[in-house]
């Protein structure tokens, strides 16, 4: 089973799903699942932007593309038939929306969809999922928002991580699951983003108590790995564009995990057709030669 871990994607999945698909292509391997860590860009209805995705999406109309994927019509792409993609909301999305799905879900259900087609869900914060492909299983957990910001007047409370999930899921005990995905990182790994954010407690709890094999964490656009335990931590960057010259494609937004439950192992997407595109001419990548 191949699993494709993605960092920020902020309404580019388009692009993601090209991505994912050369790969394929390229190395002759299926994706079986898309896990994404967060900043989504999940608003179906552009009315409800916030600030900072309205901001670079006059920029970047790309920004505003997970619309086009939660419709009933959505486009075509290089990894049809798309695999399910399983998100864990950051603190870019469209939160009211993300509430109505998920009050209109089986409560006893660890994920609840947000596209038309089904396949694309998201994760319950504090809740274990498994997936079964074949004879293959894994179990993956989630913790959503993200920690260390103040409560705004109008912030809704989603934005934020919540401890309780946190210690929710730390009881369920060690090796209760296998993968942990998250939007922040956990405390003491030496990260800080713009704004004076570096982690949380609550998160390094979690990994502690449960020691899954992996973790993977957005939002602070490192690419690095550490340990805690038994645990690999691994950050991922944006799975974008960089805004600047001719808009190249960001390195370090994907890693594999070539999930063997006897020894998996996780690769880094690194490619020089991803090094050597750009915004304006990665849709060339279905044509033909390319």
């Amino acid at each position: 089973m191949n699993i494709a871990v993605v960092g920020d994607v902020h309404g580019h999945l388009a692009l993601m799903y090209g991505v994912l698909g050369r790969w394929q292509k390229e190395t002759g391997r299926a994706i079986d699942l898309i896990l994404q860590c967060g900043d989504m860009g999940a608003f179906k209805d552009h009315s409800q932007l916030d600030q900072a995705t309205e901001r670079w999406a006059e920029d970047d109309p790309d920004e505003l593309g997970f619309a086009q994927f939660a419709g009933s019509n959505p486009p075509a792409t290089l990894i049809d038939p798309r695999p399910p993609l399983i998100f864990i909301p950051g603190n870019h999305e469209d939160f009211h929306f993300l509430d109505e799905r998920e009050r209109s879900a089986p409560t006893d259900e660890s994920i609840y969809s947000v596209s038309e087609d089904g396949r694309i869900s998201a994760l319950k914060s504090g809740r274990i999922w498994t997936f079964e492909s074949g004879e293959e299983k894994v179990r993956v957990a989630g913790i959503s928002g993200v920690a260390n910001r103040r409560h705004k007047k109008g912030r809704p409370t989603r934005y934020h991580l919540s401890d309780e999930d946190a210690l929710e899921l730390a009881a369920e005990g060690s090796l209760s699951f296998d993968i942990l995905i998250s939007h922040d990182c956990p405390d003491g790994l030496e990260v800080e983003d713009y704004r004076g954010m570096s982690g949380s407690p609550s998160l390094r709890f979690v990994i502690e108590e449960t020691q899954p094999r992996y973790a993977f964490f957005a939002h602070y656009d490192r690419v690095e790995e550490w340990r805690i335990g038994a645990t690999a931590v691994f950050g991922l960057g944006k799975c974008s564009y960089e805004r600047s010259g001719r808009w190249p494609l960001t390195e370090g937004g994907v890693a594999i995990i070539n999930w063997d439950q006897t020894q998996p192992s996780v690769e880094r997407l690194e490619a020089e057709w991803l090094t050597n595109s750009t915004r304006f001419d990665w849709r060339h990548w279905g044509r033909a030669g390319n």
